[in-house]
């Protein structure tokens, strides 16, 4: 552990209330679901998994490159993304009651900005797995 504002991945999963996770949880599988086919899945991403001041919680769903073209085009500011990014992040956030930032990413260009490991700063937890 560190100074107290920040706990490794082994120390603690993520700063989100046992309910509150599950809750997140249950509530992504509608999206985990709806988007299946052209992504590689919904995750948790950001200060929630690192500290407990975080402003808000981070979602992406992860869309494959061939697919993410087809459905969004090349570039990242369409007006299709943009309404489905702030429709899932209304949705999540009735949901939840957090404060829910949720966003399609392409998977080359997320995994250039955020290489993922297991305890490194970019983490990410899967989300809407599960039985209901």
């Amino acid at each position: 552990m560190t100074d107290g504002s920040e706990l490794s991945f082994p120390d603690r999963m993520n700063w989100l209330t046992v309910e509150q996770a599950f809750v997140l949880n249950e509530a992504c599988r509608v999206v985990r679901e709806a988007f299946g086919d052209i992504s590689y899945g919904v995750y948790q991403v950001g200060s929630s998994l690192f500290r407990p001041t975080y402003r808000d919680v981070d979602v992406r769903c992860i869309v494959e490159p061939d697919k993410w073209n087809a459905l969004f085009g090349e570039g990242d500011d369409g007006l299709m993304l943009k309404f489905l990014n702030v429709a899932i992040s209304g949705y999540l956030r009735e949901r939840t009651g957090l404060p829910i930032d949720f966003q399609f990413q392409h998977q080359k260009r997320a995994n250039a900005e955020f290489p993922s490991g297991s305890n490194g700063p970019h983490r990410r937890n899967a989300l809407g797995h599960g039985r209901a």
